[in-house]
């Protein structure tokens, strides 16, 4: 009786290619250390705090600016519509405090605008004392998602305040500043924590698959 011959196996370079066509694994991400973490929890408490107070400063001396303007061109125009023998008489009067009110502004905004530097910078160094990897990248980032969020709290700050006292001064002028520090402190901390930690990777193909 003939032997019939074995059937051939799949060609070996066949199967090879195949598996180089499959998609790469991601790298399992490899988590903070623990002065990574620490760093990354205190810069943000720290930086946030300082971006928190320059963001907020520089946005009320924006819309004071605009109240100014507007309040000028409504005194103008209620005076000239008095009429009388001299109508801008309001207007010289008020002249010298609305210019010393302009400068004050002014220099909040400059202000403001360092502080919201002093942050970045902050941040920044304190990730490159730990190793955190692209440390200015992810600050930058926590800074961009900390401008839109901000915004927000800024509202919920101001109504934590009003519920916590029925004072139309106690609340918004007084309590507001408090738990704005506590809230950015805690925001800062999550936020830089979570920008901070390592992104998922996909490796890429050796130089042993691909030569084969």
């Amino acid at each position: 009786m003939t032997a019939q011959p074995a059937t051939p196996e799949p060609a070996a370079p066949a199967k090879r290619a195949a598996d180089a066509a499959a998609p790469a694994k991601a790298e399992p991400r490899q988590p903070l250390t623990r002065r990574q973490a620490q760093s990354a929890l205190i810069a943000g408490a720290v930086a946030h705090t300082m971006f928190q107070a320059g963001w907020f400063a520089f946005g009320m001396s924006l819309a004071a600016l605009v109240a100014t303007a507007l309040f000028g061109n409504i005194v103008g125009a209620f005076t000239r519509a008095l009429g009388g023998d001299d109508p801008n008489a309001v207007l010289r009067a008020i002249d010298g405090g609305s210019e010393l009110l302009f400068w004050v502004v002014v220099s909040f905004l400059i202000g403001s605008a360092i502080l919201i530097g002093l942050s970045v910078v902050v941040s920044g160094w304190m990730l490159s004392a730990a190793a955190v990897p692209s440390p200015w990248k992810r600050t930058w980032a926590a800074i961009g998602i900390a401008a839109l969020v901000d915004i927000a709290l800024f509202w919920v700050y101001v109504g934590i305040a009003n519920l916590l006292t029925e004072s139309q001064l106690a609340g918004p002028v007084l309590l507001t500043p408090v738990i704005a520090l506590i809230g950015g402190i805690l925001t800062g901390a999550l936020l830089w924590w979570i920008v901070a930690r390592p992104r998922r990777t996909t490796p890429a193909p050796s130089a042993k698959k691909s030569a084969e």
